[in-house]
């Protein structure tokens, strides 16, 4: 262990470039945060800053979307009330920096690189991911504090990851834990974010090599410390602790009756309650949250009614006494809410000429079957033929909306000219990007049925290539079933 130890102190961490923008703001003060660099190859280019909302909703916070001025250089304000990882993203490149309020932050930009035609057609394409370099650090800074650190702690959990799961190792843990509070003992006690984002990724650390359960960890550390909302670290573990808790706490005869008391009784008092009877969430805000993951995690699953899930959550956002609980109800029931059957998707406008606009969802009188393309992808228009024949099929009960993303519209219309496709194609390169994200398109083309309110009724909505008309003629079927009752 001490040989590791001297190898991992030896090692320098060098610092991989990063990012910057935001919108120019007029006035710095100590609830702003100021960001300055420069870099020719910047220039012109498109630039988002955003943070996490908070780490269980995972909502995105968006700070600024700007072009970048021709010098490619910036000096730009926003506000900050807490300590929080901001992301900058700009073409292929996301970068991050830890940002407190009332400093300012020298970035060193790397050079700019852009998406292929490859990549943005990919789904699984990820963009390259980096710390910022600064050219105003020191020692004590944060953003050089935390560096360090995971440049120590990730080296010695990838080399003995394993053997720390496998043989228990727990005593070589609290070698690495006391040789890093000693390392790092004047900015433990300087920095209050740096201290929780370490005792949280030390909390990690025990969690594997400890034979003991979860409860242990969340004993020592959880339930009689404050709750780092805005930090990173501390989501890492309490989300791997938590994950899908409703689920396997109602399995366990501590949690027998939460299950009825989420399903049917809906009640929020009876929830907290049932997670009482676990010792370890003896914490009423501890345990609120702990039920307000829960709640989150089995929206995405098929375990409890979606619609008793939404009012046990809306029992929560009234009866908590907690202002953050509430807002990360908020943007739980906001975001499942955007594509979930029976809603209307989120809401956008097309401008088809001088005078028209297409909006979306409206009322029709058919159901629409929207599509998202681009007409650069094989698979696109592979699938455009058979669109056709579902559009010329249904044409009485079904209209096709084709909306044309991330090429250019003059080709699309030129594409659908040759092959005779004569539905509406819509120019979708004037829509945000955060819409895009709203509508979770990953891949085109990406599908989405409303009837003829505009609501949602099929999510996910297959293609013709996987039974879209099957699970149609099914919504059809059932509606007549319906309109028959109601003439009886």
């Amino acid at each position: 262990m001490e040989a590791i130890l001297n190898h991992l102190f030896l090692k320098r961490f060098i610092p991989i470039c990063s990012l910057i923008t935001l919108f120019i703001a007029p006035v710095f003060s100590q609830d702003s945060v100021l960001l300055e660099g420069q870099k020719d190859s910047w220039a012109n280019q498109r630039v988002e800053v955003w943070y996490y909302h908070d780490y269980i909703s995972e909502v995105k916070t968006e700070v600024a979307d700007f072009i970048m001025p021709p010098s490619g250089e910036l000096s730009i304000a926003f506000e900050l009330n807490n300590t929080r990882q901001i992301f900058v993203e700009a073409g292929g490149l996301e970068g991050t920096l830890y940002a407190e309020p009332g400093k300012k932050y020298k970035l060193k930009l790397p050079d700019y690189k852009g998406l292929t035609k490859v990549d943005s057609l990919n789904p699984f394409y990820q963009p390259y991911r980096f710390y910022f370099g600064m050219e105003n650090s020191n020692a004590l800074e944060l953003n050089h504090l935390i560096t360090e650190y995971d440049l120590i702690y990730e080296d010695y959990l990838l080399n003995n990851f394993q053997a720390i799961k496998k043989n228990r190792r727990g005593s070589d843990v609290d070698t690495l834990i006391s040789f890093l509070d000693s390392l790092f003992s004047k900015a433990i006690a300087a920095n209050k974010f740096f201290d929780n984002y370490r005792t949280y990724k030390e909390a990690r650390l025990r969690q594997i090599s400890y034979v003991h359960d979860d409860n242990y960890i969340i004993r020592d550390y959880f339930d009689n410390e404050p709750i780092a909302y805005y930090n990173p670290s501390y989501f890492e573990i309490f989300n791997t602790l938590f994950d899908n808790y409703i689920e396997r706490y109602s399995l366990t005869y501590d949690g027998r009756d939460l299950a009825y008391n989420i399903a049917r009784a809906k009640s929020y008092q009876r929830a907290m309650a049932d997670l009482k009877n676990n010792l370890a969430l003896r914490n009423d805000t501890l345990r609120e949250l702990v039920l307000i993951k829960g709640l989150r995690d089995a929206l995405y699953k098929n375990t409890f009614p979606k619609s008793s899930l939404f009012q046990t959550l809306d029992s929560v956002r009234i009866q908590s006494n907690v202002r953050i609980h509430k807002e990360i109800v908020r943007e739980i029931v906001k975001e499942r809410k955007k594509l979930l059957k029976g809603n209307k998707p989120p809401a956008f406008s097309i401008q088809m000429g001088d005078t028209l606009n297409f909006t979306f969802p409206a009322k029709s009188d058919r159901f629409v079957l929207l599509n998202f393309i681009n007409i650069e992808s094989f698979s696109v228009q592979k699938v455009l033929p058979q669109i056709n024949q579902i559009k010329d099929k249904h044409k009485d009960v079904l209209k096709v909306v084709s909306i044309n993303v991330g090429s250019k519209y003059e080709n699309a219309e030129k594409y659908f000219r040759q092959h005779n496709y004569n539905w509406l194609l819509l120019n979708g390169n004037q829509l945000d990007e955060d819409l895009l994200d709203d509508y979770k398109i990953k891949a085109y083309p990406s599908y989405y049925l409303v009837d003829e309110s505009g609501t949602l009724v099929l999510n996910p909505t297959p293609g013709p290539d996987n039974n879209f008309e099957w699970y149609f003629f099914k919504i059809l079927k059932k509606r007549e079933r319906e309109m028959y009752r109601n003439q009886k």
